[in-house]
């Protein structure tokens, strides 16, 4: 028989308390709420997720770690079919953001496995969703793109568009931006030391930026910008939210999305499982073309399009696990590569 899981009030306190949140934001009236239908599947996967922490002798989700968030990704694999795993990941790590947003915890363990969870654990997407999914993971943001978001940030003029020109000059991903501490940062050297327990591969790397971020960095830590968000709070973190805590991935994310979108050229392409549903009962697009995602790629993209940076270089200051997995993002299956150079100096 299969497991019968606790209903919401008996599961753990915080994943009671986000679903009790959820059905304040329920309204089958409201098109810009959440449907009833929509928030029965957040509670089923929630309810599953908290049997998989009785199983795994995890007390409270706060406490879960990025191994542990892998091993639920393996096990979603194994146990469902369909899009049922790529949904309930999807569910389970907004969870996690809500979380961090909540000041539960400072960082999200499933943010780690979130960008390659595909590839990872093999989940299954509806083909439509897999072409817009494929559109969005190859659009590579440009420097007057990237300029142009700088100009259309929100009211945290100095934090975002360091943010945003940072992850430019760099390639961070938004989780190792967001981990970053002041004492990383080499101001006379002008170089980011990503330190193992942030990085994605879990090794340490030292990426370099430009001159033109000095400013920024000034303004963000020597005018009292940072020190001003910060005053309540006890921590080194490089980016600081509204109320002090360290600036979360999500909060990165939703940076570059909202610029993108002041800026004209940004848009919702497919709905994932955290999409709202409209009277048809059809999911309403809610993932967009630009995410933080999409200026890493574009670093990426200039290293080997735009300057004479070999595969090995840029692989290491992307922090690439191995330079295979940049050769199959930034270089073009051509079956005459080489063919010149052959003709040129091949053996006689």
């Amino acid at each position: 028989m299969p497991p019968q899981y606790k209903a919401v009030e008996e599961c753990r306190s915080e994943i009671s308390q986000y679903l009790r949140q959820l059905d304040t934001e329920t309204d089958d009236d409201n098109s810009e709420l959440r449907d009833t239908k929509s928030t029965t599947r957040y509670k089923q996967d929630l309810r599953w997720y908290d049997h998989w922490l009785d199983d795994a002798e995890v007390n409270s989700p706060v406490d879960v770690t990025p191994a542990q968030a892998n091993e639920v990704g393996q096990t979603l694999a194994r146990e469902f079919n369909g899009t049922t795993d790529l949904y309930r990941w999807d569910r389970i790590n907004a969870f996690h953001d809500w979380l961090v947003r909540m000041d539960y915890t400072s960082s999200n363990p499933f943010e780690r496995w979130n960008e390659d969870k595909d590839e990872l654990f093999g989940f299954s997407k509806s083909s439509e969703q897999s072409s817009r999914l494929k559109e969005a993971e190859q659009y590579a943001v440009s420097q007057e793109e990237t300029r142009a978001m700088e100009e259309n940030v929100g009211r945290n003029r100095v934090r975002d568009q360091l943010v945003i020109r940072l992850i430019w000059q760099t390639g961070l991903r938004r989780g190792e931006a967001s981990g970053l501490v002041i004492s990383n940062i080499d101001r006379e050297q002008r170089e980011i030391t990503v330190p193992a327990p942030i990085a994605k591969n879990g090794k340490e790397r030292v990426v370099a930026y430009q001159q033109s971020l000095d400013g920024l960095i000034t303004e963000w830590l020597d005018y009292g910008y940072r020190d001003e968000k910060a005053a309540t709070a006890d921590h080194s973190r490089l980016f600081v939210g509204e109320r002090g805590a360290p600036l979360s991935g999500e909060r990165i994310n939703e940076i570059v999305i909202d610029a993108a979108d002041e800026a004209g050229f940004n848009r919702k392409i497919y709905a994932d499982a955290n999409a709202p549903i409209d009277e048809d009962g059809d999911r309403i697009p809610n993932r967009w073309l630009i995410t933080a995602h999409n200026i890493r790629h574009g670093f990426g993209t200039y290293m080997i399009n735009e300057t004479d940076a070999g595969l090995w270089e840029v692989s290491k200051a992307m922090g690439h696990s191995s330079v295979k997995i940049t050769e199959r993002i930034y270089v073009e299956d051509d079956p005459r590569a080489g063919t010149d150079h052959l003709h040129k100096y091949g053996p006689d």
